[in-house]
């Protein structure tokens, strides 16, 4: 039966509309760092708007942290766009977008300027909202709401 054939019980309906708030919260939340690190790149942020120095942090991040944090908002932005399609790629594509989130927050660990900037306070609001996100999905794929076709084989 394809799943999206399948009768949505008020649980799937209010487990999909959940899943799909955290997935927009976190895909604001890094579309919205993306754009202030462009921006202080570029020079369009205003200097002193926060107690850090911005320019700094930034020119201080590696190559392949910014590859890894660029990667998981293209990534998250993907994932949207597959919830809405209901595809069950949605699943192996947050999963690569949440390991290389987490690989950036690892290397922002290493970093002595981020030491100031944040901590335990920023880190772990997301990665409540990222496993309660990752939990909604796999219950989600686990009740059949994702259609599946596409890992099917075409003979």
């Amino acid at each position: 039966m394809d799943s999206k054939a399948k009768t949505i019980t008020p649980y799937i309906r209010w487990l999909s509309r959940f899943s799909l708030l955290l997935l927009s919260l976190h895909t604001i939340y890094v579309i919205g760092w993306a754009v202030v690190d462009i921006a202080v790149r570029a020079g369009l942020w205003p200097a002193g708007l926060w107690n850090w120095d911005a320019d700094a942090f930034f020119a201080s991040l590696s190559v392949w942290q910014e590859v890894a944090f660029f990667s998981s908002t293209a990534l998250a932005m993907v994932s949207f766009w597959l919830h809405l399609k209901r595809s069950a790629l949605i699943i192996p594509v947050f999963l690569v977008s949440y390991f290389l989130y987490r690989l950036d927050s690892f290397f922002l660990t290493l970093n002595d300027l981020f030491n100031g900037i944040g901590g335990f306070e920023t880190f772990t609001p997301m990665l409540v909202l990222q496993l309660a996100l990752l939990l909604a999905l796999m219950l989600l794929w686990g009740e059949g709401y994702f259609d599946r076709s596409t890992f099917r084989r075409q003979s």
